[in-house]
Formats: structure tokens, sequence, C-alpha cells
């Protein structure tokens, strides 16, 4: 049975990198967006990632527990921990006629894909200037996936009086042919029956409180080029090289745990907050085209850079409560759990793991 874990555990985790690659792929295309002008290519880029990122924010505050047991000092558990966070029915598409773009903009009809959503391309969208039609370009497909995975290794350690701190990380990894990601975090987790008198040696029963942070890096190859819009230039393609995509997601969360600890089977659950900030970065100049004697071209006035954005989620508040139940079960030293948490944007998560005093 255990090896049977091993294996499903391993599969996962390919399972999250295969994702990643894919996901990543797709989602270089948002470069494309440049082609609409600056303003309104943030306004798009916006509403088209944060269904993905939020995702992703979610399955990062995933996986900091499988009990309110705390271990004592210098026990410590290892443990390969796969999350999985998932995209509501509602996010995989959004409104073209809500995210407020100029009028230059014009589109064939006002329902986009988000990264999350179909893998089919979007409607197409005109740039017009003064009656001419500088570009014309199809919104990017979604990936067809509504699910994100985050991978990592986790290592806790009880330090004391109740107290454990944990550690979680990704080393940089290389996903497809243009792209990386990289994780890493910490967190603490304190016994609060200790400080109840009566309660403190109840034999079964935990409760503690945790916190935890957790950064996220993507980091995305780019190539846009004023041919990929059938727009004339006066630039070298060198001048647009060096095109780079960074996601950078930031997930803050702090829970109430409880766990019932038996011999072999743990039943755990906890009430708590999810708190998510997301920044889009790009490196280098976008062929953003301009009309030149009635001309649609792209010159080095036009060419632009695009601004950093500050991505909130889709109801605009960053904190979302979550409720989590799980289950784990112990044979000897090595561990096996999954859980569910339920919030705007719910995770799965399943880990294999050691664990010691």
């Amino acid at each position: 049975m255990i090896r049977s874990k091993i294996q499903q555990t391993a599969a996962s985790v390919i399972i999250a990198f295969v994702t990643l690659t894919y996901s990543s792929g797709q989602i270089n295309k948002i470069g494309n967006f440049a082609a609409a002008g600056v303003e309104d290519a943030q306004k798009l880029m916006t509403a088209y990632i944060t269904p993905w990122a939020n995702a992703l924010g979610t399955s990062m505050s995933g996986g900091w527990y499988n009990t309110a047991k705390v271990h004592k000092t210098l026990g410590f558990d290892l443990t390969v921990t796969f999350n999985m966070g998932f995209v509501p029915v509602s996010d995989k598409t959004f409104n073209l006629d809500e995210i407020g773009l100029s009028d230059n903009l014009t589109y064939t009809e006002n329902i986009a894909p988000t990264a999350a959503g179909r893998n089919e391309p979007g409607p197409e969208l005109r740039y017009e200037f003064e009656g001419y039609q500088l570009a014309a370009f199809n919104s990017p497909k979604g990936t067809g996936l509504s699910f994100v995975p985050s991978p990592m290794v986790q290592l806790g350690v009880g330090i004391v009086k109740g107290t454990a701190v944990d550690f979680r990380f990704l080393p940089e990894v290389k996903i497809g042919n243009t792209g990386n990601v990289k994780l890493w975090g910490v967190g603490l987790k304190h016994d609060v029956l200790q400080w109840i008198p009566g309660l403190k040696k109840l034999p079964v029963l935990n409760v503690a409180l945790q916190g935890g942070y957790t950064a996220f890096t993507l980091s995305n190859d780019i190539s846009f080029m004023p041919d990929d819009i059938n727009v004339a230039t006066t630039l070298p393609d060198s001048y647009f090289e060096g095109q780079r995509m960074r996601l950078e997601v930031q997930s803050i969360t702090a829970n109430f745990l409880v766990s019932a600890n038996l011999p072999v089977i743990c039943f755990y659950g906890a009430v708590g907050l999810a708190n998510t900030s997301t920044s889009l970065n790009f490196d280098r100049f976008y062929p953003v085209p301009t009309l030149v004697n009635t001309i649609p071209v792209v010159n080095e006035t036009s060419a632009a850079e695009i601004p950093s954005i500050e991505i909130r989620n889709n109801e605009g508040s960053l904190t979302k409560p979550r409720y989590n139940i799980g289950l784990r079960l112990k044979f000897g030293v090595i561990t096996i759990h999954g859980d569910y948490t339920y919030s705007n944007y719910s995770n799965v998560t399943a880990g294999l793991g050691i664990s010691f005093r």
C-alpha cells in the first residue's frame, strides 16, 4: 500500500510539472495584447491572467499541515506535498464589455477565454485610430485547464514550548524550453491546548494556531513581433528580443486547527484566512502600432514597455475565508494525507512523508 502511495505521489508531481509546462506555453501568448495599446493591454492582461493567478494563490495556501499536533523539540516531518487549486466555471471567461476598454478597441464578440478557459482562440480584436485599423488579432487561447498545481517539499521541526517551524521549497525548475518556476515559504504552528488547564492532557484532541507565507515565481519568455500583427516597422527584430514575463505570487494564510489523533488515523480540520497578492511584470519593448501618414507602423516612439500590473482577485478583496477538512494515515514514521479546502477558489491537497516525535 505504501509503495502504491509513493508511486501515486510521484505521478502527481510529474503531472504537476507537465501541467505547468503546458500552461506556461499557452500563457506566454499574453504579450499579443500589447497590440491594443498599453492601457487597454493592461486591462486585457489582468482579466486574462487573474483566475489562473487566483487558483495558484489558493494552491499555495494549502498543504501547510496534516494534524494540529505539534512536534516535540527536535521532532520533525519531511513531506512531499501536491496542491491543486481550481478555477470556478464563472471565471473561465471574461466579458470585454466590463473591463473598461477604450473606444479604439472593437471586437467581434464580447466573451473571451481567460487563461483557465477553453483551448480555442478568443474573439478578434481590432485596434483603430482616427478611422484607420492599426492592428487586428485574436484574444489568446485558454489553457483548457481549470486547475493550477503547486508541488513542493516541506520540512517541519519542533523547537520550544509547543512550537514548530515549517519550511517549504521548490528549487528553480525549468519548464519547457522557455520558462522556469521556483517556490519557497516559511510557517509556524503553536499548540494552544497547553495553555488551557484541564484540556492540555487530553489524549486525542489537539488544537493549534498556524500561519505561513509562500512566494512563487513563474518566469517565461515571450515572442511578440511586428510580423505577428502584419505591421511594418522601422526597427530591427533585435529591438524586441529579450521579452519576458514574470508572474510573482505571494500567499499568506492563518488557520485555527483541530485534530483527533488516533493510533493510525488522524482526522483534522481548520478554519482560516488566505491573502494573495500577485504582480505581473514584463521585460523589454513590445510592438504597439501607431499611424504615420495613414499607414500603421511600429517605430521607436510607439514601441513600448508594459508597466507592472498588480492583480486583485475578481471580487476586489485580497483576503478570503477558507474551510478545510482532511485525513491522515500513519504507519510507523510514514504518513499519507489528503484534504479539501473550500473557498472562493477550492483546493485539494495530497502528501506523503515521514514524521518523527
